[in-house]
Parts: C-alpha cells; sequence; structure tokens
C-alpha cells in the first residue's frame, strides 16, 4: 500500500489551508475593525465627559490662617519670675564636685543679671502676642549663704555682713532693671528661710524677722523707694498666700519640708494635703477669708532642683550643685523659673532659664 500523497493530493490540500488562513484573517481583521470602532467611541465618550466638568476654586489655605500672628489680646496676661536661693557669698571648687559647677560672688551676681535679662528678653517676645503691662516678682529666700554652718564660715568669701550688703544690691539692679519695662512690678519678699537665720537651729516664733532675709528685704525696699511703679511686699513669715491676677500661690522657702534619700517629693504632696485640709475647714465656715489662705499652688525653693506640677512648684538655684547637693545626688544646672498667668485658664508657658552661659559675661547695668 502506498502511504505517500500525489501532487494533485498535496496541491489541493494546500489550497484548503490557504483557504481557512484567509477565512481566520478576515474574520481577525473584522473583529480588529470592530474594536478599533468601539474604542473610538469609547474614547470620544470619555473626552465629552472630561470636557463638560467645571474646575472647582482652590480651597483658601488653611496653613495661612493657623500660622498667621494672632492680633493681641485685650486680656491682661501676667508674667510671674521666681528668685531663689542665690546663697550671695558662697564659694563653690569645680574640683570638688567633678567639675559639675563652679560658683562664687562674681557668678553670683553674673546669673542674677543674666536671669532679668532673659526675663525680659522672654517677655518682649510674647508682646507681640499677649497683652502684657505689669509683671510680679516672687523672693522665696536663701540669698546668702550665711554661717549656720560651721563649714561655711571657712568656705565663704566673706563674713555674713558683706553678704547681706552685696545680696541686697544685686537684688536690687534686678528690680531695678526690671521697672523701665513695665507699668508696674509687684515684689512679694519672704524673709523666713534656712540660710538667712540668725540662729543655730530653727525657729518658730519671729523667725520672719530674726532673719537676715528680713534686713536684706528692708534694704532693697529702700533703695527703690524713688521707683514709684516697684511696690514690694515684705512677708515676715514662714509662708503667706499672695494672689497673682486670678490666681492663689502659697509661697514658702521649703526647708520644714522632709526629704527622703534627697528626694522631697513625698514631703511636698504631704505637705500640700495638710495645707489644704487645715485651709478648706476655715474656707468652708468663713468664706470671706478663702481669698485670703485658699490657694492653688505651693510655690518653693530650697531643693536647688527644680520641677513642677499643677499642685507646687520647686524653683531652682543661682547657686547650682553644690558639695551638700553632690553628696544627696541631686544634680542641677542654675537655673530661675517664669511662667505666665491668665486670669481665666490659669497658668501656661512656664520655663527655666538656665544661667550658666552668664558665668563668664559682665552685663552693664
Amino acid at each position: 500500500m502506498n502511504d505517500f500523497l500525489t501532487e494533485g493530493e498535496l496541491k489541493g490540500r494546500h489550497d484548503e489551508e490557504k483557504q481557512q488562513l484567509h477565512r481566520e484573517l478576515s474574520e481577525k481583521e473584522l473583529t480588529l475593525k470592530e474594536y478599533r470602532k468601539e474604542h473610538g467611541k469609547l474614547e470620544v465618550f470619555f473626552n465629552r465627559v472630561i470636557a463638560s466638568l467645571t474646575p472647582i476654586e482652590p480651597l483658601d489655605s488653611v496653613f495661612s490662617k493657623v500660622y498667621r500672628k494672632p492680633p493681641k489680646s485685650e486680656t491682661e496676661i501676667i508674667p510671674v519670675g521666681h528668685i531663689t536661693d542665690s546663697h550671695m557669698g558662697a564659694v563653690q571648687e569645680g574640683d570638688e564636685i567633678e567639675q559639675f559647677n563652679e560658683f562664687n560672688p562674681i557668678i553670683c551676681e553674673r546669673r542674677n543679671l543674666g536671669y532679668i535679662q532673659s526675663f525680659i528678653d522672654w517677655v518682649i517676645l510674647h508682646r507681640s502676642v499677649y497683652n502684657i503691662k505689669n509683671c510680679h516678682i516672687i523672693f522665696t529666700g536663701d540669698l546668702i549663704s550665711g554661717d549656720i554652718h560651721d563649714e561655711l564660715r571657712v568656705t565663704n568669701a566673706f563674713p555674713v555682713p558683706e553678704q547681706v550688703v552685696r545680696a541686697a544690691q544685686v537684688h536690687t539692679k534686678q528690680l531695678a532693671l526690671l521697672a523701665p519695662y513695665f507699668e508696674t512690678v509687684e515684689v512679694d519678699f519672704l524673709t523666713e528661710d534656712n540660710h538667712s537665720r540668725l540662729t543655730k537651729k530653727p525657729q518658730a516664733k519671729e523667725a520672719g524677722i530674726n532673719s537676715y532675709g528680713y534686713l536684706i528685704g528692708k534694704m532693697i525696699e529702700a533703695y527703690l523707694t524713688n521707683h514709684q511703679n516697684v511696690t514690694f511686699n515684705i512677708h515676715a513669715m514662714n509662708e503667706k498666700v499672695i494672689s497673682v491676677s486670678t490666681r492663689n500661690y502659697l509661697i514658702t522657702h521649703g526647708h520644714g519640708i522632709k526629704a527622703w534619700m534627697g528626694i522631697p517629693w513625698y514631703g511636698i504632696e504631704r505637705r500640700t494635703a495638710r495645707e489644704a485640709t487645715a485651709r478648706q475647714s476655715i474656707i468652708m465656715n468663713d468664706l470671706v477669708r478663702a481669698k485670703e489662705i485658699g490657694f492653688n499652688k505651693i510655690i518653693h525653693g530650697h531643693f536647688h532642683v527644680p520641677f513642677d506640677t499643677s499642685l507646687f512648684s520647686c524653683g531652682g538655684s543661682i547657686s547650682g550643685t553644690n558639695a551638700y547637693d553632690h553628696q544627696a545626688g541631686r544634680h542641677a544646672e542654675p537655673c530661675q523659673s517664669a511662667w505666665m498667668v491668665h486670669p481665666r485658664h490659669g497658668e501656661f508657658n512656664r520655663t527655666n532659664f538656665q544661667l550658666k552661659e552668664y558665668d563668664q559675661k559682665d552685663l552693664e547695668v
């Protein structure tokens, strides 16, 4: 049997395959033509839809509204400065405390004046936003090194009488520099503290008068007699409630607050609770006295380490870390606090001005 195709058969099969390919190609061309036709119609439709849209206008910039400089408010804001623990006359060599700090009377004066300059610059900056005309300054003591410990008699730069004079002069300079920048400057000066006492041991009765702090306050008051816009309030006592705008502060030095392992936190909490409880019973029966003895917060110094809560605030120190702090494990840069008081919203913008940068600067007075 012959399995090979003849020439005629091969030609016939080839013609059939060729015709099949032509039919398939014709079908593909028709499909492509229809696709192009439909695609063309779809493209026209898209273009017509796009052409019918009206572009929306850009929204007003939210950024410009959020970051534009707000107009000055008519509500008066009171800036508050807290001056505490200057320790004029004390000397601290850096080698003794691993160079955490160095302190002497020249540095003491530079840091005090540096704080006031920082405070003034801070207020000027905020006047672009807030209505600030007056300010309030709080002194909470230990403005001199004193001689309550035997070691201080040996290490102090000079005796207590000169400490008193130098302290009165430098703090007078502070307030004299401040006065021209405000309509009024109100000062609350607490006299009873730790290092200014005249006795070896703390006393309860007349401790505010038997204190070099009382003499310093009286000297500053006399120095500023001609400063008509400075009101100087001397409080010869352990603690006193003062008013700043709508806030009441209980000011005290803080030496009566106990500390555990150098940390006064729980002692301050207990002191705050005791004061609040004792005063609340009186206020409940005599609402007139609420303004006199009720308080929003305790302001104190003594511990040289600044910290702040809603109930109490501890200021830093001009002197910075000393040998006693170093031994107790308390290390803090020399600083002083300031904050703003709004009559409705209370405290805001609390800050601690770091003062070491002024150690080598003589500010013109």
